[in-house]
């Protein structure tokens, strides 16, 4: 028997994974369930004890596995809508049916206070952002465990076409030793378990790129000079691992220099416009063409 093939989108992060702050306009919401992308529901997903994955038809609402925060312009829901367009256009030859696992919550880092550290005490608190409480390094290993299974269930052979990580704003927060002494251990401790489970899957790294944000939180040059230590982190991640890469938004044909917020984000600087998220879903969509 052949196997059917499939496309699997990992997005994983912050708030700027989750797409907070951007509400989709009525006519983007993606309400019907595609017919040619789909994900992981949260209400059928979102646990501990699940012992295999439900996929639904994709919509842009209530499936982020972390946060309830839906209908966004998050990456996901832009390349899930562009992806579909693009089949819908003729392309299907081109394109296989693309499975999306999103797993994000905002203001979360992976330095000790936060949810995404490794050793964090496992807990699974569903709800919003000031409510939901996951413990989200163990349970993205708990999700990434079940996906061989069930693509073997559904018969089909599937191939990761990128692990997006979209955080680390907020470990602005850590003191600079502690830093420099952990961070890329943490971040190698995440990437060696998410390699094992996803057979060395294509890692993207999103450099951190809001310097006002950083500015207008400690007008010191502080966060600012830890913004570019984690981004210096991201580059030797690159340099070591033959699968990371790193991203720069700042290629984005909305980028402006010396204006606040280069073009890039809405008012507070620090999340990206919807303009920009469809930016970064066709660049994924135009790589796997």
């Amino acid at each position: 028997m052949q196997h059917q093939k499939a496309a699997v989108f990992i997005l994983l992060g912050q708030s700027n994974a989750v797409g907070h702050g951007l509400p989709m306009r009525e006519e983007d919401i993606i309400k019907a369930p595609l017919k040619n992308v789909f994900g992981l529901s949260r209400n059928e997903n979102q646990s501990f004890d699940s012992k295999e994955l439900v996929w639904r038809g994709y919509t842009s609402f209530g499936m982020n596995l972390a946060e309830e925060q839906d209908n966004t312009y998050s990456v996901a829901n832009c390349l899930a809508a562009l992806w579909q367009k693009h089949i819908d256009e003729g392309n299907k030859a081109k394109l296989p049916d693309l499975y999306i696992i999103q797993i994000a919550i905002g203001a979360q880092g992976v330095t000790e206070e936060y949810m995404w550290h490794p050793d964090r005490e496992k807990k699974l608190i569903p709800g919003v952002l000031g409510t939901v409480d996951i413990s989200l390094f163990p349970f993205c290993e708990h999700i990434f465990g079940l996906l061989d299974d069930s693509f073997a269930k559904m018969e089909m052979e599937y191939g990761i076409i990128g692990l997006h990580w979209r955080g680390g704003e907020n470990d602005v927060t850590a003191a600079e030793d502690y830093l420099t002494k952990h961070l890329e251990n943490i971040y190698t401790r995440l990437f060696d378990s998410f390699n094992r489970l996803l057979h060395t899957p294509p890692i993207v790294l999103h450099k951190i790129v809001c310097p006002d944000r950083m500015n207008d939180m400690d007008p010191t040059g502080q966060y600012l000079a830890k913004m570019n230590y984690i981004n210096s982190v991201f580059d030797a991640l690159q340099d070591r691992y033959a699968n990371v890469s790193v991203f720069d938004v700042r290629n984005a044909p909305q980028y402006v220099p010396n204006i606040r917020g280069n073009g890039l984000f809405i008012e507070d600087a620090v999340h990206f416009t919807p303009e920009v998220n469809r930016w970064v879903a066709s660049c994924i969509m135009e790589a796997c063409e």
